[in-house]
């Protein structure tokens, strides 16, 4: 998942490329991109024809804890509620 609902195209390595952040709309996308990536790899076509530009790898600090957190404030938040039912 991207902050923003937006793909990304990284490019990780020579002949190594991704695009990520699908949100859940991956299938339509999924397919254009994997024959673009091929086209790219393969050197059919240039980066400047790809669809999105490349960008870095967002690191996302604390993301786990932050997700644990949430998870836990949520779980607490239903078991008061049930315990007043």
């Amino acid at each position: 998942m991207t902050s923003d609902n937006l793909l990304r195209f990284h490019k990780l390595d020579r002949n190594v490329v991704a695009f990520s952040g699908y949100n859940g709309l991956g299938i339509a996308p999924g397919t254009v991109f994997r024959s673009v990536l091929a086209s790219y790899v393969l050197g059919d076509i240039p980066e400047k024809d790809l669809p999105l530009p490349a960008e870095p790898i967002e690191e996302r600090r604390f993301r786990v804890d932050r997700e644990a957190a949430l998870y836990r404030a949520g779980s607490h938040l239903v078991h008061l509620t049930e315990a007043r039912l």
